[in-house]
């Protein structure tokens, strides 16, 4: 829209080398059924064609460009410089399905946040799998939930703009978890709408900060300490702590897996196992790794 003034929702979206797949996050948000927006792409100091994808849409974008300082500043600048009561985050890699922004604010206008269900594309995902598949998704006090696991993605979630700032928006010391640190601050004042449909395509590709499991443990635990240290949101629900580091050490042994990264799935999973030794799962999670990851490579070089 040209009168940016009177959008009611900011369509943020950061972009770091991104270029490939800008166009295409851009054209899902202005092919809104919902028209009072605003979009802001933020140049998170793009070395590739970001900045002139960005361009080659006129007024009908904003352009904000950065040095490079991560996503989570990308995000934080774009809500500074936004005109609309409601954020929306998009990722430059996800794409939105045309009734997104209407119905998130038809059905869930009453929360301070709410969410979408979201499916799977690319590195051979075909949209057919939900994320609600591997892990149940949430309204309400979604806190106890969302202490043990994020379910929330990114790119679902629209917020007003007021309470995203009360909780101070995306702490930029994360250069990964951003997100869940910021639901968790959310979630402990705020209860979560949630619709049961797929609005959203969250892209898989091995850029994903989120596919490099040596990189972000670091952060999970980081996230994990904060949150159920003294003056933390999870505090009274010192329970759930051996939950959550479960929980991130099975995510991680996944990413592993996926990515052929036997030796640290298997330490990952015996991580996970040692926080919850009476679940079978981690048993189970256990043995495949060893069965899949290790004999095959050990069968092959006794047979050569």
């Amino acid at each position: 829209m040209n009168n940016q003034s009177k959008a009611i929702v900011s369509v943020i979206i950061p972009s770091y080398n991104s270029g490939k797949f800008l166009s295409t996050a851009i054209d899902s948000a202005l092919n809104q059924t919902f028209k009072a927006l605003e979009v802001i792409v933020v140049d998170d100091g793009s070395t590739d064609n970001t900045v002139q994808v960005a361009e080659s849409y006129g007024d009908r974008v904003t352009l904000h460009q950065q040095k490079n300082a991560g996503a989570a500043e990308a995000r934080n600048n774009g809500a500074k410089i936004a005109n609309g009561k409601w954020l929306a985050f998009l990722d430059a890699d996800d794409i939105w399905e045309p009734i997104k922004i209407e119905t998130q604010l038809s059905q869930c206008g009453d929360y301070v946040w709410s969410h979408t269900d979201s499916v799977f594309i690319g590195s051979g995902q075909d949209g057919s799998v939900r994320t609600s598949e591997l892990a149940p998704h949430h309204s309400g006090n979604v806190l106890p939930e969302l202490v043990v696991t994020n379910t929330v993605g990114t790119s679902t979630v629209m917020v007003q703009k007021e309470a995203f700032f009360e909780v101070s928006g995306f702490d930029k010391s994360l250069r990964a978890l951003q997100d869940w640190d910021l639901w968790l601050k959310l979630a402990a004042q705020h209860a979560l709408g949630y619709i049961d449909e797929p609005f959203t395509q969250y892209r898989v590709h091995e850029q994903s900060t989120s596919r490099n499991p040596k990189r972000t443990l670091h952060y999970h635990l980081e996230v994990i300490n904060r949150t159920f240290s003294p003056g933390g949101v999870g505090e009274a629900l010192p329970h759930l702590r051996k939950e959550a580091l479960a929980s991130s050490f099975n995510v991680l042994a996944h990413i592993s897996e996926e990515s052929k990264a036997p030796l640290f799935a298997l330490v990952c999973a015996f991580k996970a196992l040692w926080y919850r030794p009476s679940v079978v799962y981690q048993w189970k999670c256990v043995a495949r790794i060893i069965i899949f990851g290790f004999l095959p490579p050990l069968f092959q070089r006794n047979t050569n």
